[in-house]
């Protein structure tokens, strides 16, 4: 029987990457969550790289809400 790492490590270089174990844990995406997850993605990468970069999630995201802001414990940066 197959050690369970042995069918997480799909690249067989005796390690796991995040997206393998992601993988592992999520299991595959249907059309319609994969549609949605697309167009999230391409909302947040506002200068269309292909990349999330933090001024991208900094134009889109106030954290001046989050309870850890309000608390002072963090700050919106």
């Amino acid at each position: 029987m197959p050690l369970i790492f042995d069918i997480f490590d799909t690249n067989r270089d005796g390690t796991l990457n995040f997206d393998e174990f992601l993988m592992a844990i999520r299991g595959e995406l249907n059309d319609f969550r994969r549609a949605l997850i697309e167009k999230a993605f391409r909302c947040i990468d506002r200068d269309g790289n292909g990349f999330l970069e933090i001024d991208d999630i900094k134009d889109i995201y106030n954290a001046k809400k989050h309870p850890d802001v309000m608390q002072g414990k963090k700050s919106e940066d």
